[in-house]
């Protein structure tokens, strides 16, 4: 009877090792199925992002030339404001200087001594 007993013990024992043998297969072809899926698209993605990161530094290399030309535009124009400077006063200057009153009369003298010979000459016309 004990022999028995043992028989059907060692008859079970097999029968569970045989389901978890089973059971780890199963699992091993879905691993392995979702490896063989996965590893591409991840690889793919990984590329993207990649040719992503390869434009941002791309485009980060152009802002900072486009701020140094900014700088160096910047730079430029100030050298020259410095440079006309002077020029530029000295021309506000002269036009500040202008006698506007005496220029005004000037030309209405002129029009009353031409005035009178426009009028005499429309004559002819």
């Amino acid at each position: 009877m004990e022999e028995n007993l043992n028989t059907n013990l060692e008859k079970k024992q097999l029968f569970y090792q045989r389901v978890c043998a089973l059971c780890l297969a199963g699992m091993l072809v879905v691993l392995t199925t979702a490896v063989v899926i996965m590893v591409p698209k991840v690889t793919t993605t990984l590329n993207h992002i990649n040719n992503v990161a390869i434009k941002a530094e791309e485009s980060l290399g152009n802002v900072d030339t486009m701020a140094a030309d900014v700088s160096n535009s910047a730079a430029k124009f100030d050298k020259l404001l410095d440079s006309n400077a002077t020029e530029m006063t000295e021309a506000v200057k002269s036009i500040s200087e202008i006698d506007f009153d005496g220029l005004n009369k000037a030309i209405k003298d002129l029009q009353d001594a031409v005035g009178p010979m426009a009028t005499f000459m429309n004559k002819f016309r």
